[in-house]
């Protein structure tokens, strides 16, 4: 069987890197991850404290949460922790968008129906825009 031609394929493992003070830059991270003997290849800072950091490998990747987790950097004690897709968190974005006052009875719901109902919901009857709490309950 000839490999000619064909390139293994690249693999990395996204970080997130959170706690980090707001006057973090790239240029403060990737010096600590230089400091430290660790291996990154991206750095993406975000408002709001975190950022993703893009290790070459997933023995690159353990080995940052190993040495960083709890670091303090700066005055803050990092936490470092694999990124995680958040599709969940993006759909009910959406559903907050398209139904604000839905949502909101929602959120004060005393259980675990809430998700149920709204999809009940916006299923048959996307204009009610008042749930009836005590369905919420059942």
């Amino acid at each position: 069987m000839s490999t000619t031609g064909k390139t293994p394929p690249i693999t990395m493992s996204k970080l997130y890197v959170g706690n980090l003070p707001n006057d973090t830059s790239e240029n403060s991270l990737r010096q600590l991850f230089t400091e430290q003997n660790l291996s990154c290849t991206t750095i993406l800072i975000k408002r709001g404290g975190y950022a993703f950091v893009d290790c070459p490998d997933q023995s690159s990747a353990d080995k940052a949460i190993d040495n960083l987790n709890g670091f303090t950097f700066n005055g803050a004690a990092l936490v470092v922790e694999p990124s995680v897709a958040s599709g969940k968190k993006k759909s009910f974005l959406a559903i907050y968008l398209l139904h604000p006052p839905v949502l909101m009875d929602i959120i004060s719901a005393p259980s675990m129906r809430g998700a149920e109902v709204l999809g009940s919901l916006l299923g048959e009857n996307k204009d009610k825009h008042k749930v009836d709490k005590a369905e919420l309950t059942k």
